[in-house]
């Protein structure tokens, strides 16, 4: 299990990085990146064998089971979907990659000791720690410029973007939280870590990341039957109002709301075309110039590359086989983690709880944004769950 620890604990830490992988694709639009295409070179390499050492973990793990449908399910829909589309050999390796991110996700639910597992959640909270303090400083510095003034002045860091970041964000509130609650602060690295990733969450200026969280509260409230964070939720929910009314207006473009409408009017239009398998991963830009709407921004801008909603990118890209494995995975991951850290002891329990809270934010930020991110957050970070709520290794 040696090389499978490493390979799960790299692919872990990596995954802040992986929004920059965009670089890679000699069609991406005309935005900034951070890193060069050599070191996203590296860091695809690094990644594609961190999952790799994880496989024989894998195999081990595969049963005839709910769990091993969800986490491999996605790497089969994408995959197919990729045959069939527009761009085979791109859909079949990205789905080749979902396919071992699932399987390192499955390998650490069901594999992974207490030692093991105590390792994957602080390699998470020291890359997440990491991630959120070179976001702010590079809003302190205002450096890169070219991406300080691309996000409006928004915190971006390693990500493809502001709103990916607070997606990141929320999930890792869901780990770093419980984790500096139940220890009464004693757990530093978790305190520094959830005050890092939510200074950053409020510097991304999402507005609906902002109502994410507060439904990401709600939901452990909900789960930990403790009214008093519903009541914490609507208070967020009022400031994140007067936030956005006053500062966030001013770190906005005030033409993205008519490029969202157009993005989804475009996605909803190629799902219509390719209502079965959609017409293949990473594929929506080969056919967004005919099926864009005629007032919509042109084939060499960021918008034609993604409707910008996880839901309409699943249905464009993947079609209803897709759309299926968006709507059954995540439901019968979080009933699994819920029913198996409600008869667990506290803290497991509690982080059973927070990371589904997260997750489930995640999920609503999703709704209007399309994260690159998405594959190894919801196949590989959510499981740990169970690894945490199986071992007790907190």
């Amino acid at each position: 299990m040696k090389a499978a620890t490493l390979g799960l604990a790299g692919s872990i830490a990596l995954i802040p990085l992986l929004g920059q992988l965009v670089v890679l694709d000699p069609t991406r639009p005309p935005m900034p990146i951070l890193l060069p295409r050599g070191a996203a070179l590296l860091v695809a390499l690094l990644f594609a064998l961190a999952l790799l050492a994880v496989v024989p973990a894998t195999l081990r793990s595969l049963r005839r089971d709910g769990l091993t449908f969800v986490l491999i399910g996605s790497g089969a829909a994408t995959t197919l979907a990729g045959i069939t589309g527009f761009d085979p050999v791109t859909g079949v390796g990205l789905g080749l990659f979902v396919f071992l991110i699932g399987g390192a996700g499955l390998a650490l639910a069901r594999e992974a000791d207490a030692a093991v597992t105590r390792l994957i959640v602080r390699t998470f909270l020291w890359s997440a720690t990491a991630a959120a303090a070179l976001a702010l400083v590079m809003v302190l510095v205002r450096r890169p410029v070219a991406l300080f003034a691309f996000a409006n002045g928004r915190a971006v860091g390693t990500f493809l973007n502001p709103n990916e970041l607070a997606g990141y964000a929320l999930v890792g509130l869901g780990i770093a939280l419980p984790l500096a609650i139940g220890s009464r602060g004693r757990d530093r690295l978790a305190v520094a870590c959830a005050v890092l990733l939510a200074v950053a969450l409020a510097a991304t200026f999402s507005r609906w990341g902002a109502f994410s969280a507060v439904c990401g509260i709600a939901t452990y409230g909900l789960l930990a039957r403790q009214r008093r964070l519903l009541v914490a939720a609507l208070l967020i929910g009022l400031a994140g109002l007067t936030l956005d009314a006053t500062l966030g207006s001013l770190h906005h473009n005030p033409r993205d709301t008519a490029v969202r409408l157009s993005a989804w009017h475009a996605g909803w239009t190629t799902f219509t075309r390719f209502p079965l398998l959609g017409v293949g991963p990473l594929a929506y830009g080969k056919t967004y110039a005919v099926l864009r709407p005629p007032d919509a921004p042109g084939p060499q801008t960021p918008v034609a590359f993604d409707p910008h909603s996880l839901p309409l990118a699943y249905a464009a890209e993947g079609g209803l086989v897709a759309l299926v494995m968006l709507v059954v995975g995540p439901a019968l991951l979080v009933r699994r983690v819920v029913r198996a850290a409600a008869v667990a002891p506290a803290l497991p329990r509690a982080f059973g709880f927070g990371l589904v809270a997260g997750f489930v934010a995640f999920l609503v930020h999703c709704g209007l944004n399309t994260i690159s991110i998405f594959f190894p957050l919801y196949l590989q970070v959510v499981p740990l769950a169970l690894a945490v709520v199986r071992t007790d290794a907190l």
